[in-house]
């Protein structure tokens, strides 16, 4: 099974737009479960697109995918450095697609709980360049909504970095 085979037919041509993405993770990673590689590219797509929604790609921003990328499957082993220089490759095209074409197979594979993880990394990567922006924040809250977590999983986890919002 590929990543395209969780989307129905018309999802399919812009699911293609990430799915270079996908496929160098499943060649570097031949040996990883299907349903890892596709959590762990919609995982760092979703980390890209918070780290690019402000046309910017703070150093910061990519030195915290790393360290998030490389903290979150214990149990598989992947090269956290080499998975966030490709998420980084692929920063424009993640840019340019919807938010749901991510989070439709987190929403198969993980848990609510693991799904809030999520929430909060998402929130790490906006904090991790000294602040969190609203546009930030606010592709956040779309992503939350698409993972199917309630308002209070958002002002949980935004709480977490409550001394990186801008005040203007």
């Amino acid at each position: 099974m590929g990543l395209l085979d969780f989307f129905k037919a018309e999802d399919k041509e812009e699911v293609k737009k990430y799915s270079g993405l996908y496929e160098q993770l499943a060649q570097e990673y031949d040996s990883l479960p299907e349903n890892e590689l596709v959590i762990l590219s919609c995982i760092a797509g979703l980390m890209a697109r918070v780290a690019y929604v402000d046309f910017e790609l703070h150093a910061n921003e990519v030195k915290k995918m790393q360290e998030l990328i490389g903290q979150w499957n214990k149990k598989v082993e992947f090269d956290h450095e080499l998975t966030t220089q490709m998420a980084v490759k692929y920063v424009k095209e993640m840019a340019g697609i919807e938010n749901h074409l991510l989070v439709h197979p987190l929403k198969q594979f993980l848990s609510i709980d693991q799904r809030y993880q999520v929430l909060e990394t998402l929130f790490l990567i906006a904090a991790s360049d000294g602040n969190v922006a609203g546009i930030e924040s606010e592709e956040i809250r779309t992503i939350c909504k698409g993972l199917e977590l309630s308002n209070q999983h958002f002002l949980a986890a935004r709480a977490e970095v409550s001394d990186f919002f801008m005040t203007r």
